[in-house]
């Protein structure tokens, strides 16, 4: 491994080891949008050697959000179908200095906002999961839609 003389060297830096340094889906806003959001990155994952019990924490975290695309900002349900709208993931695996590695994940739609309720009953929480699953999750939304954004818990470098 070269020296670190690079003035930038405490900036992350993008995986590219192993596996595909971005991930990048776009899907229908429909009821299977989380089992194929699970999957595609269940399965970039594993292609970074993530450690399992941080990978099924952000393959939920991810679902969940794709979840509330789907159903918050589209208003896709079993009975009623919904709107028409996509949804886009991103995700990108980054190395710190020591070599430790975390994941950011982005859930965009372009569907409504509802802001969270205050009263959960047997609803509304999803946002603490995504919360307990992740590192630090932020939430923007406006009248132009929803990103969700989180970052994993460091993990230790790829073998």
């Amino acid at each position: 491994m070269p020296p670190r003389s690079d003035p930038d060297e405490l900036n992350p830096r993008r995986a590219t080891a192993r596996g595909e340094a971005d991930l990048r889906m776009t899907l229908l806003a429909g009821m299977a949008a989380p089992a194929l959001a699970r999957a595609r990155i269940s399965r970039w994952l594993d292609a970074h050697g993530w450690p399992q019990e941080q990978h099924d924490d952000l393959v939920l975290a991810v679902s969940e959000a794709v979840s509330n695309s789907v159903e918050h900002g589209y208003g896709v349900n079993h009975t009623t179908g919904g709107h028409d709208g996509l949804v886009e993931v991103h995700g990108v695996v980054y190395t710190e200095p020591d070599e430790h590695r975390f994941a950011v994940l982005t859930v965009t739609d372009h569907g409504s906002w509802l802001p969270p309720s205050a009263e959960r009953g047997n609803r509304r929480h999803g946002m603490p999961l995504m919360e307990a699953c992740a590192e630090s999750m932020t939430v923007d939304g406006t009248g132009h839609g929803t990103t969700v954004v989180l970052r994993s818990r460091p993990v230790p470098p790829a073998r």
